[in-house]
């Protein structure tokens, strides 16, 4: 009886868990583009009328369920790039699991996924995080030599991973003052002292020329 009334406890749990929305702000991303864009689809942007988000996760199913009015949306994760919940906050659809994005406006997207771990009566909340090229790119563990092999060939910027992260766990630390994460300070600082160098370069190749030429 009493494991009969824990089920229906987390039955109860899950569809309280249910995303309904009274704000136009939640909605469906079709695809990278549309998330590059901000281009949101099958929002509530009908004050009155009914409107319900389902993620489904709970029961791990591999649709989402989108109700507007007395119409019914059926999108298979696989399908589509992610959404946008109530609260504003943006989510990626990767293989089936939805990646909370941390910073869906700076170069290299950040994210997070919590999982549970351990054994069934002792489970344990586990965040980890991770990142992606571009919104179109593949997610992977975010650490030093993940961002090395993705960003193999942008040399200086993996000279200057090196010189300040010493711990994967240093690569989420967050910029306060200027509202932005610590590692993608580092990889604009990266391509700008790189152009610098590039001028530079190019600033003394066009001396050098100028300096043949006078001697012929």
């Amino acid at each position: 009886m009493k494991r009969s009334l824990i089920f229906l406890s987390l039955i109860l749990f899950s569809f309280q868990s249910e995303i309904t929305a009274q704000s136009a702000g939640e909605g469906v991303y079709l695809s990278a583009n549309d998330f590059i864009s901000r281009k949101i689809s099958f929002t509530n942007d009908s004050p009155g009328k009914r409107y319900q988000f389902h993620l489904n996760e709970f029961f791990k199913n591999s649709s989402i369920k989108v109700i507007i009015g007395d119409s019914m949306i059926i999108l298979s994760k696989d399908s589509i790039y992610g959404y946008r919940d109530k609260k504003g906050i943006y989510f990626r659809f990767y293989k089936k699991a939805a990646f909370e994005i941390l910073n869906p406006s700076e170069k290299i997207l950040m994210y997070r996924n919590t999982s549970e771990l351990g054994p069934p009566r002792n489970r344990n909340l586990v965040t980890n995080y991770f990142f992606s090229e571009t919104a179109a790119s593949p997610i992977y563990p975010l650490t030093k030599w993940n961002l090395k092999a993705v960003y193999g060939k942008d040399v200086h910027f993996n000279e200057l991973l090196d010189v300040y992260f010493h711990f994967d766990d240093e690569l989420t630390a967050y910029d306060n003052i200027n509202k932005i994460y610590f590692l993608n300070r580092v990889y604009e600082e990266s391509k700008i002292e790189s152009e610098e160098k590039h001028n530079k370069i190019k600033e003394y190749e066009s001396k050098c020329s100028i300096f043949n030429n006078d001697r012929n």
